[in-house]
């Protein structure tokens, strides 16, 4: 089970920067734009900082502990872990694609600073973090 939440960890992180690439080849080297005013990439970036608080502010702390007895195998078996692991990394998700976009429709460098902001959010709450080890 261990193995299986690093791996759906990873891939979040990696298909982030994906998208962080792409968006930004798109936007930078192609010259592509879509005609949306600047605010619309500030409140895509508000959005997802006010995402992005809510997941670091509110869930990591309640996130459940793991036990020093528990292996971390029994841990990630628990329902209500996995059930917070998925609420947490997806409301981090979302606030790093609302942010991404953002930068793709308005090429808003606030909208991009949070989009990178929420990936290094999601990297570092991986599950290692959260077994204690």
């Amino acid at each position: 089970m261990t193995r299986a939440i690093r791996i759906i960890h990873l891939s979040l992180v990696l298909g982030l920067v994906i998208v962080a690439g792409v968006f930004y080849i798109l936007r930078q080297h192609t010259g592509l734009t879509f005609g949306f005013g600047p605010s619309l990439g500030m409140i895509m970036a508000g959005i997802g900082l006010v995402n992005l608080t809510i997941a670091v502010g509110f869930l990591t702390p309640r996130f459940p502990e793991r036990p020093a007895d528990q292996a971390p195998d029994d841990y990630w078996a628990r329902s209500e872990t996995r059930g917070a692991a998925i609420i947490l990394w997806a409301l981090v998700e979302a606030a790093a694609l609302l942010s991404w976009l953002g930068y793709l429709l308005t090429g808003s460098r606030v909208a991009a600073a949070v989009g990178l902001l929420a990936i290094l959010a999601l990297s570092l709450l991986r599950p290692a973090r959260f077994e204690g080890s």
